[in-house]
């Protein structure tokens, strides 16, 4: 092995620091023999074997369909959605690390296409049937390469991301649909900044275009304003997207320092400031609101961006009315998170809000 080849092999391993550490020789398999293993991020026989199997995993075989039918679904427009969503901030890289620079980039060294390719089987194989994405992170991932080799029959929701120019969205839209997508919903993002300043009347704008296009159409927000201004308007969507959890934990800054558009603008050094640490700003007002509310609800961040621990997060929202909850999940997490999330649902039978979807 030539010095440069030791190299980036020690690097993976530093970026995978919980595989054991085998000869890259060991069982090769096919696509992922010894000589492309480091380009996969695959360093062990195990992981190249697990690799080989979720690729050749038939999703439509007797015994993963039971496995997937453990999973609880709801109904979205057309669509049959579990009440798992997979989200896209593991697959786009951002991961809300707070004050901690270098997650990104070790979530980047490990996210190769082909562990990307081997989290979405494992999502669909536990039960996972639709994932939130944006159209750069599909071609980031080329993820027509997911359906046409590997089998992936994932139903996607796509996040339409025009920043707060409405003349934009629809171009955003239509290349999202083009790619596949079978689902869209307004960019929270959108939504906050356009409540914030005074320019609403875009949300209802955004709705329309969408409404256009006879698919499932959805309205985002990380505040629960621009939600409670389309019921105030009389939209219909068919689901809402809203951040939901609580603030019982430690990096949580106090309320009377939390700010409507603070997300959206630069981190504060100050401990007791907004520091890409809090998503949903008041959850009692959220769940007593949402309570009323008969629209479908995929509720995200439910864990704090990773300050809360999913059976806390997955408890508090299906709980506290969430129909759907919207999780990113790297590929070791899932098998765990799908238990969770069904034991989560079914405790949660004798909440307050009617399920929805």
């Amino acid at each position: 092995m030539s010095e440069a080849n030791r190299r980036e092999l020690l690097g993976n391993l530093g970026a995978l620091p919980f595989l054991k550490a085998r000869a890259p020789e060991q069982a090769a398999v096919a696509g992922a023999t010894p000589g492309n293993a480091n380009q996969w991020g695959l360093v062990t026989a195990e992981e190249q074997q697990n690799y080989a199997r979720l690729k050749a995993l038939d999703l439509n075989a007797r015994i993963v369909v039971a496995k997937q039918a453990n999973m609880p679904v709801g109904k979205i427009g057309d669509l049959s959605v579990g009440r798992l969503i997979s989200g896209s901030n593991l697959i786009n890289m951002n991961m809300h690390a707070r004050d901690l620079p270098y997650v990104r980039d070790l979530a980047t060294r490990y996210a190769t296409e082909g562990r990307m390719f081997m989290t979405l089987k494992k999502l669909e194989e536990h039960g996972v049937n639709t994932f939130v994405l944006k159209a750069g992170n599909f071609r980031q991932y080329n993820l027509r390469k997911y359906k046409t080799e590997w089998g992936g029959k994932l139903q996607w929701i796509a996040d339409v991301i025009a920043g707060t120019n409405i003349d934009m969205f629809e171009k955003v839209l239509v290349e999202h649909l083009e790619l596949g997508a079978g689902a869209a919903y307004l960019w929270g993002g959108s939504s906050d900044q356009w409540y914030y300043r005074k320019k609403a009347g875009n949300i209802v704008k955004a709705y329309e275009i969408m409404r256009k296009y006879k698919i499932p159409t959805g309205i985002a927000a990380h505040r629960l304003e621009p939600i409670a201004f389309c019921e105030k308007e009389g939209l219909k969507p068919d689901f809402y997207l809203l951040t939901f959890h609580h603030d019982r934990y430690w990096s949580a800054h106090p309320k009377q320092n939390r700010r409507f558009i603070e997300m959206f603008e630069k981190d504060r050094p100050e401990h007791d400031q907004y520091h890409d640490n809090m998503f949903c700003h008041n959850a009692e007002a959220t769940a007593a609101f949402m309570e009323n509310v008969r629209v479908p609800w995929i509720a995200f961040k439910v864990m704090a961006a990773g300050a809360i621990t999913p059976e806390d997060g997955f408890n508090y929202a299906f709980q506290n009315g969430a129909d759907f909850i919207c999780v990113g999940m790297f590929d070791w997490q899932v098998e765990q998170d799908v238990e969770i999330a069904i034991k989560s649902i079914a405790a949660a039978r004798g909440r307050k809000r009617p399920w929805f979807g």
